[in-house]
């Protein structure tokens, strides 16, 4: 089976379960909402009475309540209906809305826009038939502090005091909204219902509200009449009494808004018999357009595959330049990266490859010249046989078996083949050894080798090739630095690492060379490096080593100031 084949058989089969699954969903999703629209219900349910009620209590009738209903219905998504007590609809907002109006549930709840009589009026006390003189010093004391007076601080005083702050509050904010065109609103739903600030705005609309409702005393004889029949029954008004509150409610009643009947229910009642034959026809069509659109993936997908099938081929037979295109970041799109980054490893590897075999020719090169030249000198008696040609020989011939170790050994690490022995190791320790093996031929070259390694430095490594790569660093340092110069090899713990150090005074890199220091056979001086006998391969062994090690190998010069090498390697507890 083709993988063109493999690719449409898979998606198609992820489209049809991809619509067995969608049909599932909508028939889970669609009860699920029913089951939330009931819970929406009951969670908003406190939210909707209360908004409602704070309006019709501070506005004192209904007109602009549709436009409340509309932002809680947008907010808690639900179908919010208000209806009058005999049944009329005065608000819907499905048809606010532009839809038809939906099912509600079947219980109502109450919108009671009354304020409530201030509890501290309960705890008032005094005589109940206090409530007479209500008519005759009720004028200066409707927005005044409470009085303290037997007489008019009383229960049924207080409750009818107000009232009297409900109805003229509701007059005042009416009276000041015909002159400003603000909203008619009440700031507080509390007595005496008006704010310091809307008494201050308007001092006339405030008299005004205020004559207006002591002139009007039909409310005044209800509250009295209620308080009679209270009285007549020995009922008990104080203590939270029923008949002080039932008087206040009708009392207030002849000035608020109306009560309401809310009904909830779901924005959007689904019906599940819907989902009959035009489901079953959307689902054939929606396989037919998954049919075609798995055809046209799978030819998408299998015609990348191609290219990466011919352009590896093409590598194989040895272009090493072929690439493909990358497109897009899907999966064939990262498979073409890959490749493309595989190619181009390939080629370096090649280049890399045919670079070293030209180096090692050309570092062999000379000294086998010289060999050459000499023994046929030797064999036609053109040179004379003597102890300083012979050692000259060999010292050319010693030249060729280090090139050729440092490239066993180099070939190794690089295949990572090339084995440790670690241990617990000293690096101050190494240092002081090392330094001391090193200091003859230093002294030699007339420069002066010092070891600075106070304290023990303690890392996990093989001995043997650290020690290596110190030499390597002390035989540079020693080449390249002239008579009278210094070199100092520090051993210390920064920043968590253990960190092996060699500095010397010598010539120094160019800024331009640092970046080539660790590449084979490079020399920043050749002629100095041929004559002392230097492979140019041992820094790219010590760093090969290092890296070995989990550690970084650092190099930091100043042309004519000197170079300083620094090994970083993880430390050990001592």
């Amino acid at each position: 089976m083709s993988f063109r084949l493999r690719i449409f058989l898979l998606v198609l089969l992820v489209a049809a379960t991809a619509i067995g699954a969608t049909a599932w969903l909508t028939l889970s999703l669609t009860q699920r909402e029913v089951v939330r629209s009931r819970q929406a219900q009951v969670q908003h349910q406190d939210e909707i009475i209360n908004t409602i009620q704070a309006y019709g209590l501070r506005h004192g009738h209904w007109p602009g309540v549709d436009a409340v209903v509309a932002d809680l219905a947008e907010r808690t998504d639900l179908h919010i209906q208000l209806r009058t007590e005999d049944g009329g609809v005065l608000v819907d907002s499905d048809t606010m809305q532009g839809r038809p109006s939906g099912g509600v549930r079947g219980a109502s709840l109450t919108i009671d826009p009354r304020p409530a009589l201030d509890p501290s009026t309960f705890r008032a006390g005094g005589d109940p038939g206090a409530y007479v003189i209500i008519k005759k010093n009720f004028l200066a004391d409707i927005y005044g502090p409470a009085p303290t007076d037997p007489t008019r601080g009383s229960a049924p005083w207080l409750a009818a005091r107000q009232v009297a702050q409900y109805r003229a509050s509701l007059v005042m904010v009416r009276c000041h909204a015909a002159k400003t065109k603000a909203d008619p609103v009440l700031l507080t739903s509390d007595a005496p219902y008006l704010t310091e600030a809307q008494m201050a705005a308007d001092p006339a609309c405030l008299r005004e509200a205020t004559t207006k409702v002591l002139r009007d005393t039909s409310w005044q004889a209800d509250v009295n009449a209620s308080f009679y029949a209270c009285t007549a029954k020995r009922a008990v008004m104080y203590n939270g009494d029923v008949c002080l509150t039932a008087g206040f409610g009708n009392a207030v009643a002849t000035t608020s808004a109306v009560p309401l009947q809310l009904f909830l229910g779901g924005r959007d009642d689904l019906d599940l018999t819907q989902l009959g034959r035009p489901a079953i026809f959307g689902a054939v069509g929606l396989l037919a357009v998954a049919t075609l659109g798995t055809a046209l993936i799978a030819r998408r997908i299998s015609r990348p595959v191609h290219r990466l099938t011919d352009a590896s081929r093409l590598l194989a037979g040895g272009r090493l330049d072929v690439r493909v295109p990358t497109r897009g970041r899907g999966e064939l799109a990262r498979l073409s990266a890959s490749f493309n980054a595989m190619a181009e490893a390939v080629q370096r590897s090649e280049e890399r490859q045919r670079r070293l075999v030209a180096d090692v020719a050309h570092e062999m090169r000379t000294p086998l010249s010289n060999l050459r030249g000499y023994l046929e000198g030797l064999s036609d008696g053109v040179v004379e046989p003597s102890r300083e040609l012979f050692a000259s020989l060999h010292e050319e011939t010693l030249l060729q078996r280090r090139i050729l170790d440092d490239l066993q050994v180099l070939a190794l690490a690089e295949a990572g083949d090339l084995g440790y022995t670690r241990a617990p190791l000293d690096l101050s320790d190494l240092a002081a050894t090392t330094a001391t093996a090193h200091r003859a031929v230093a002294a030699e070259a007339g420069v002066t080798l010092t070891a600075d390694a106070p304290a023990p430095v303690w890392v996990d490594g093989d001995s043997d090739r650290l020690r290596q790569v110190l030499g390597n660093l002390l035989s540079n340092a020693i080449r390249y630095t002239d008579r009278g110069g210094q070199i100092l090899v520090r051993a210390y713990v920064a920043d968590g690492e253990a960190v092996l150090s060699v500095r010397d005074t010598g010539v120094g890199i160019d800024p331009g060379d640092l970046r080539r220091v660790f590449d084979r056979f490079w020399r920043a001086d050749p002629a100095r490096q041929r004559a002392t006998g230097g492979t140019g391969l041992g820094l790219t062994i010590a760093h090969r080593i290092v890296t070995d090690h989990g550690g970084t190998i650092e190099v930091e010069s100043q042309p004519h100031l000197g170079t300083t090498f620094s090994v970083r390697l993880p430390a050990l507890q001592a």
